[in-house]
């Protein structure tokens, strides 16, 4: 398979390629040959965590993956279960498809009758990229902050005052808004 590895803010060794590698080689595994035209992957460091990004073109299909964590390497982990899961899933549609246009022209147009002209989506076809945050405990004002920088809508995190899990939300006037999270 061929991939780009790039960091940002981190030195990319030669151990890290190689870790790289052996944790992409199952996706590999579950692919055709020919079926990855392209794919990056990106390791960058941000104030706490390390962020992989890894965008993955398969024939016009594209899967992005985005890990954030203390750890390279169990982002690096993350990120891989997170993209074999996503090839799997294209794939299985993929073989679905297949097989539906393998049929013959009687059965298909039995078949088209009995069911509704249209198949809702479930949530999980509209999941286009999954990222795995760690809860990070700060105050209201600091996850304000936080998220102006990040130009976010919303922030998850676990506040410092109270220890319950808060979310904060920027609503249409410019004001915020607090949920406060219990169980």
């Amino acid at each position: 398979m061929e991939y780009r590895v790039i960091g940002r803010g981190v030195q990319i060794s030669d151990a890290i390629k190689n870790y790289v590698e052996r944790r992409f080689e199952k996706i590999e595994r579950v692919l055709n040959d020919g079926d990855i035209t392209s794919m990056e992957i990106r390791i960058e460091k941000d104030a706490e965590n390390y962020v992989l990004k890894v965008v993955m073109n398969l024939r016009g299909d594209i899967l992005t993956v985005e890990e954030r964590n203390t750890d390279m390497y169990a982002a690096i982990d993350f990120a891989s279960d997170a993209l074999e899961k996503q090839v799997k899933k294209l794939r299985d549609k993929s073989r679905a498809r297949h097989k539906a246009g393998v049929k013959g022209l009687a059965q298909a147009m039995a078949e088209k009758m009995e069911k509704p002209e249209y198949e809702p989506e479930t949530p999980e076809d509209k999941i286009t990229s999954v990222k795995r945050v760690p809860l990070t405990l700060m105050n209201v004002e600091e996850a304000v902050l936080q998220m102006d920088v990040m130009n976010h809508n919303f922030m998850v995190f676990k506040n410092a005052e109270t220890g319950e899990v808060n979310v904060i939300y920027k609503k249409k006037e410019g004001e915020y808004g607090l949920l406060e999270l219990f169980e």
